[in-house]
């Protein structure tokens, strides 16, 4: 059977993996070398921050007539491929796994995390951004090929469909790093990896390091109410708790605490 390789972003009302949802549903399907696209907007009755309004530009006005996200094509179609032996490939596979798994689908695909494949096979980067790698590794050309195929008129940074596709040209490139073999991509995204700087809240863009000189107690908060199931964070906020007894004990007894009332 022939194995199915979906390029997917998301953006959402905000960056909370548990209360925010999805706005925005893009992907391009690669099946037996034909490759199409879906793009959906979304309804959503959740509030949209002003922060997340600059990054994605989508405006509550123009969500009105659509539909909720598992209503839409986008959707209905990515769950039909939702089966083991397919592949799930976005950059930063932590946002857009949770804004499915909050509107009912739980991911059976394979994840490849772009992001994180890059940090390990492409060390001469000096940004593992998006779009800065596109440029670095001089993936443009292709990019605008791609979206030509597509019938895309103009790539976007920040709109799902401009980054899904950048998705799909970053990971053939990186494809070429390891012979061709999805498989090897998949292992280097299951291995965890120190995060260095933070991605979110009022820290975000702050290295771990600067946080845990000033800010400790923080780590334990994060430890106990975000990591769970983040699993580079959480194996980045193990590394920097451990380093002092204290706070590592407090880690733990705070996270089962959490589990605790969350029964």
């Amino acid at each position: 059977m022939a194995k199915t390789f979906y390029f997917v972003d998301i953006e959402a009302t905000g960056l909370n993996l548990e209360d925010d949802r999805i706005i925005q549903l893009s992907f391009l399907k690669l099946e037996n070398s034909k490759l199409e696209s879906f793009n959906d907007l979304c309804y959503t009755d959740i509030e949209m921050s002003e922060e997340a309004i600059a990054v994605h530009n989508i405006h509550p006005s123009m969500l009105e007539d659509k539909y909720w996200p598992d209503e839409t094509d986008s959707f209905i179609e990515l769950e039909k491929g939702n089966i083991e032996g397919n592949y799930f490939i976005s950059h930063g596979n932590e946002l857009d796994v949770a804004m499915l798994k909050n509107e009912g689908m739980e991911l059976e695909m394979s994840c490849i995390d772009t992001d994180k494949c890059s940090r390990n096979l492409l060390s001469d980067a000096s940004s593992y951004k998006l779009e800065e790698l596109i440029k670095k590794y001089e993936l443009e050309v292709k990019a605008q090929e791609v979206a030509k195929e597509i019938g895309l008129e103009n790539i976007v940074a920040h709109d799902a469909l401009s980054d899904a596709l950048w998705h799909y040209v970053l990971y053939e490139f990186l494809l070429e790093k390891v012979d061709g073999d999805a498989d090897t991509l998949v292992k280097i995204t299951q291995t965890p990896i120190m995060l260095e700087t933070i991605s979110f809240g009022r820290y975000k863009n702050k290295t771990f390091e600067d946080v845990w000189k000033s800010d400790p107690h923080d780590f334990v908060w994060m430890y106990a109410n975000v990591a769970k199931d983040w699993e580079d964070l959480d194996f980045t906020l193990m590394h920097w708790l451990k380093t002092k007894d204290y706070f590592w004990k407090k880690a733990q007894k705070e996270r089962e605490q959490v589990d605790k009332t969350s029964y």
